[in-house]
């Protein structure tokens, strides 16, 4: 059993409470899988979507942009479609510090040091 975090400072902020209902579902998705080790090890793709009541892939696409450009998410691997079935981008949650993630060939380095800074 584990719980997603939400500081109150995060949820203060305009870009977090101004967030479409498509893109709190899909943070909330990515949250659910975080288990505070693997942190740059969440995705989010159609297929896991059908499980929080489906998303159309133009819509998953528009709340993962959303999430990026307010800071509230980070990629860490890009996705990458090859002839061996690919593989899901990868992100991790802007107020945690990214984990190691072994085998995971994360495209940023593991940091202690969350990218989005909280004030209290």
């Amino acid at each position: 059993m584990g719980a997603l975090s939400l500081p109150k400072a995060l949820m203060t902020q305009p870009d977090f409470r101004d967030l479409s209902p498509s893109a709190l579902k899909v943070l909330m998705m990515l949250g659910y899988q975080y288990n505070g080790r693997n942190n740059g090890d969440l995705s989010a793709t159609h297929n896991m979507m059908k499980d929080w009541g489906g998303m159309a892939k133009a819509t998953l696409a528009s709340a993962l942009k959303e999430l990026l450009e307010r800071n509230l998410i980070m990629r860490t691997r890009s996705y990458d479609r090859s002839r061996d079935g690919g593989r899901p981008a990868l992100f991790a949650l802007t107020w945690a510090g990214v984990d190691e993630c072994p085998g995971k060939q994360l495209e940023v380095p593991a940091s202690v040091v969350p990218k989005r800074k909280l004030s209290a």
